[in-house]
């Protein structure tokens, strides 16, 4: 397994959450990957005999790089004589290859899994993407098909989450839901929340007022919270004691310091989390289309899932490791993010919290 360990670590997740709206274009054209593809009505056996005679393949992907490459080693090792070489990047610099490749005809991934589906969905449209045909993917499994499938040929493979958190020994008890951080001992710079900088957040904020009540961001600025550029520095202060409590964390960070001692824990909301799904497709360009349809069909197998969403959101039930399922995680509206609609929010916010 070869792999491009660009940009590390757990702030790649809020990286990927905070670039959500990266615009599409352009035409071009595309080589005869789908008269390569085996057909779904042969079969699991037939695929993969497909996949093994490509030998290869390359995945461009958002997700966490870490938990991808442990997914490409588990499929090397269930497919022997298929390498899978793992791209990580942001949605933002990984669109405009793809969309190079596109343009140029000259593709060099098979399958891409992008957090930013205004990407996505103008390119389904544009009919760049490659009918699923593994078992998974067409609903001969486990996998919701009929759900996650969208029109297009993309489809759910998981999901990266934010939710509210507390120190254990500052907050011995605990926070259940988000209207608990509005609790008069959490008062005076005892919260954290993040600074709307980008439109995805702008949009968990909206998500806020959707789901506790269009003054409930009003309550939480009258809390008087410390401001936080990312997920990552805000959990980093909770663990320090240098806040009781953080209204946007990731669990995909606090789980390994958990195991290490530190005094921290968290919760998913009740009625649903915000957070971004990740869609996957196999490209009409790719040069190793049938091994791309099994590794997309790998990715979403109670294997995969366990090693491609630790303390994220699945797509299957009961994964262990995994904090949510996908139908439960905010589905952000591009529309609803106009560059004048984020401005006006962002200005609302600061003389909110500033």
């Amino acid at each position: 397994m070869r792999s491009d360990p660009r940009r590390r670590g757990a702030l790649l997740i809020v990286l990927s959450i905070t670039t959500l709206l990266v615009a599409a274009c352009g035409g071009g054209t595309a080589n005869n990957a789908e008269s390569k593809v085996v057909p779904a009505s042969a079969g699991i056996d037939e695929l993969v005999a497909a996949a093994k005679k490509e030998g290869q393949l390359t995945v461009y992907s958002a997700q966490d790089l870490t938990a991808l490459n442990n997914l490409a080693k588990a499929f090397e090792a269930k497919y022997p004589g298929i390498d899978v070489k793992t791209v990580r990047g942001v949605d933002g610099d990984l669109g405009v290859k793809v969309e190079t490749e596109f343009n140029t005809g000259k593709g060099i991934a098979d399958m891409y899994v992008s957090a930013s589906l205004s990407w996505v969905k103008p390119q389904a449209e544009a009919k760049r993407f490659l009918a699923p045909t593994g078992p998974e993917l067409t609903g001969k499994g486990d996998y919701d098909a009929k759900q996650y499938v969208h029109d297009g040929n993309y489809f759910e493979t998981n999901s990266a989450v934010l939710t509210f958190g507390w120190n254990t020994k500052l907050h011995s008890q605990g926070l259940t839901d988000y209207p608990d951080l509005l609790d008069p001992s959490l008062a005076g710079g005892k919260i954290g929340v993040i600074e709307p900088t980008a439109p995805s957040i702008v949009d968990f904020y909206l998500w806020l007022e959707e789901t506790y009540g269009a003054d409930f961001v009003k309550k939480l600025a009258a809390q008087k919270p410390r401001i936080y550029p990312s997920a990552l520095p805000m959990g980093e202060a909770m663990q320090s004691g240098e806040i009781a409590a953080g209204s946007f964390v990731a669990p995909i960070t606090l789980d390994p310091a958990k195991k290490k001692g530190a005094p921290v824990d968290y919760r998913m909301p009740p009625e649903g989390v915000w957070g971004a799904r990740y869609y996957g497709m196999v490209l009409s360009t790719a040069p190793h289309p049938n091994a791309g349809q099994l590794f997309a069909n790998f990715m979403v197998t109670a294997e995969g899932q366990k090693l491609i969403t630790p303390s994220a959101g699945s797509v299957l039930p009961k994964v262990p490791g995994t904090v949510i399922t996908n139908d439960k995680v905010r589905v952000q509206d591009p529309a609803k993010l106009t560059p004048e609609a984020v401005a006006a929010y962002q200005k609302k916010w600061k003389s909110l919290f500033q």
